[in-house]
């Protein structure tokens, strides 16, 4: 919803309502006041979910905080609205050395930062130094900059980067290119919020106003490089609920809402003015086991159940879960069984098991796999661990604000219960649940992510490398504790394959060890659905071309290309009436907002 910074009065905010609900249009001006009314801004606003407790591009724990970073800074290379491929960014053309070794990239001329300071080469080798030096910088992209020799700008159109050995990574360079005037003034990367607004940066908006669990408003950059936004200000406006945030779409308060659920979906069929969008998803949902929280060093923390380091076990759990039942009961059809980390949307990578390789549900099975691993059932029914006789009672984790999580949490605990297993469902806000993750207090959770078109930093996730160095929960870029050496080995090989199709068959042998192992399994692929007022705004390119979504891009193309339906009405010579704020003249009530932290990894990949 709006942002307004005065109080009404009842008998304003009434008319205001009256506005937004039925589109009434006001005369320029009501009898003979003494001085114009000051405009108010256009602003499309976009209702949200999660909270922020950083705009350092660098280190948000946060899956907002990815798309923040991309509307405010600018990347070297992005990703097609079309289908996913490199496109130009800050860069317009780049060129690989025979050797593969040496890759370099002109930068675009004419580009200034929000501040009026030219952007330059120097900028991104600043930028790439930083995540090569300073350990803060440097976790969420280590995977990336630990193959850098070196980074240079020879003048201020060149950058240069030197390989220890080929990638093909290089043409996934989309990470935030942060102004050098503003960034080597920092002490601590680590510690800097980045809270002095106006954020400088030289993407096409700019963080100007935040307020924690309310809303983060930001200014259209009328001289953004690449054309100017057709509006004034883009809004995240929280809402505590997603049945919140949809009233609040019915009634006017906010233009767009994504990650509804079939049921929302379907009330929104006859509304007028509302448009519906049931997009294909780049995000999977999942539970993940943990296997055994450790440090590099090896160094056991937390208090996950024993039984779950065994395979066999995290198998016949596996065999266990109807995907079909789930599909249907809790999404209306309307999702994909899971069976890979790379979800199907980005089909060079996908890997699907054949038919002797997938994990069915089988309740005889499942109890044929632990009876022959010896988990024999106690007086009550319970499995026993051999040796010594602890229970396979296990903690099951969900977020208390996902309703169809608790709605997962019940259909597994009764399918578990048949295979002897004791489940003790617990909730918790996305805080509380990552922390719990990051520290190995759990047993099982639920998980999802958002996965880019470049594959190599979802699927670091499951390295050896990214174990923590201590047990303190702040390093968060492993999703399971899971290390197999033989997985590593691939995964450094499909870094240097530059065929892309022998480079899938790495990458799927990869997904067919994790689907095997099972330290996590991926439930479901939903289809994106989403809403947004087209009685207000038009133009929104969506990605990709076919069946593409708006919200949970891989970029900024949507808010970026979104116009006022009178704006492009005018455009196209029609003659319209003026709308306040681009529909919504006011805001009439204040969400109540709850905080929803959503981990992830500062890279193209963010955790649900």
């Amino acid at each position: 919803m709006r942002i307004v910074k005065h109080r009404l009065r009842a008998a304003a905010a009434g008319l205001a309502a009256l506005v937004c609900a039925v589109g009434v249009v006001l005369p320029t001006s009501v009898g003979h006041a003494e001085e114009p009314a000051k405009a108010q801004p256009t602003q499309l606003i976009v209702a949200a979910s999660q909270s922020v407790d950083t705009f350092n591009p660098f280190m948000s724990f946060f899956a907002i905080g990815y798309t923040v970073a991309g509307l405010t800074y600018d990347s070297l290379i992005d990703w097609s609205a079309k289908d996913f491929k490199p496109v130009p960014g800050l860069a317009t053309k780049w060129e690989e050395s025979a050797d593969h070794l040496t890759w370099t990239y002109t930068i675009r001329k004419g580009v200034k930062f929000s501040d009026g300071t030219p952007l330059t080469a120097r900028d991104a080798e600043f930028t790439y130094h930083l995540m090569m030096t300073d350990p803060a910088a440097h976790a969420s992209s280590s995977d990336l900059v630990d193959n850098f020799e070196s980074v240079s700008a020879p003048n201020d159109t060149t950058l240069v980067i030197k390989l220890k050995q080929p990638t093909n990574q290089m043409l996934a360079l989309d990470n935030a290119i942060v102004p050098k005037h503003i960034w080597e003034k920092i002490d601590s990367i680590k510690d800097f919020k980045n809270f002095d607004f106006p954020l400088v940066g030289s993407g096409p908006f700019q963080v100007v106003e935040f307020k924690t669990d309310q809303f983060i408003r930001l200014k259209a950059n009328k001289n953004y490089w690449d054309g100017a936004p057709a509006y004034d200000e883009l809004v995240f406006r929280y809402y505590k609920t997603p049945d919140a945030s949809v009233q609040a779409l019915i009634a006017g308060e906010v233009d767009v809402v994504s990650g509804l659920t079939p049921a929302q979906y379907e009330s929104l069929a006859n509304q007028p003015g509302i448009t519906r969008n049931r997009a294909q998803n780049r995000r999977f949902s999942s539970i993940t086991f943990n296997v055994g929280a450790r440090t590099k060093k090896g160094q056991p923390f937390g208090d996950g159940h024993p039984a779950l380091k065994d395979v066999r076990v995290r198998q016949a759990i596996h065999h266990a879960i109807d995907k079909d039942e789930l599909i249907a009961k809790v999404n209306d059809g309307l999702a994909e069984p899971g069976v890979s980390y790379v979800p199907p949307i980005f089909s060079t990578y996908f890997w699907q098991p054949s038919e002797s390789e997938t994990t069915k549900f089988d309740i005889a099975e499942a109890n044929r796999i632990l009876d022959d691993a010896g988990y024999k059932r106690g007086p009550d029914g319970i499995r026993r661990m051999p040796g010594n006789g602890r229970p396979l009672k296990f903690r099951l984790l969900n977020h208390a604000d996902t309703p169809s999580e608790a709605t997962d949490s019940d259909y597994l605990k009764g399918w578990w219960k048949q295979i002897g297993i004791d489940t003790e469902i617990q909730s918790a806000d996305f805080t509380k649940l990552n922390d719990n993750l990051y520290l190995g207090k759990y047993d099982i959770i639920f998980s999802g992510w958002g996965v880019g078109p470049d594959p190599t930093s979802i699927l670091s996730l499951h390295t050896c490398g990214v174990l923590p160095d201590d047990a303190t929960g702040t390093q968060r870029d492993t999703d399971t504790f899971y290390c197999d050496p033989a997985y590593d080995k691939l995964h450094e090989e499909q870094k240097r394959e530059s065929d892309i199709p022998a480079r899938a068959e790495i990458i799927k042998q990869m997904q067919q060890i994790l689907y095997t192992k099972a330290p996590v399994i991926v439930l479901r692929y939903s289809d994106t659905l989403e809403a947004y007022r087209s009685d207000r705004w038009t133009g929104f390119v969506k990605q990709p071309a076919d069946r593409g979504m708006i919200s949970g891009q891989q970029g900024n193309w949507a808010f970026v290309s979104a116009k006022p339906v009178e704006k492009a009405e005018e455009e196209t010579g029609s003659r319209v009436g003026l709308y306040l704020g681009g529909g919504a003249a006011v805001v009439l009530i204040a969400a109540a907002a709850g905080v929803i932290a959503l981990r992830r990894r500062s890279t193209a990949d963010d955790r649900e």
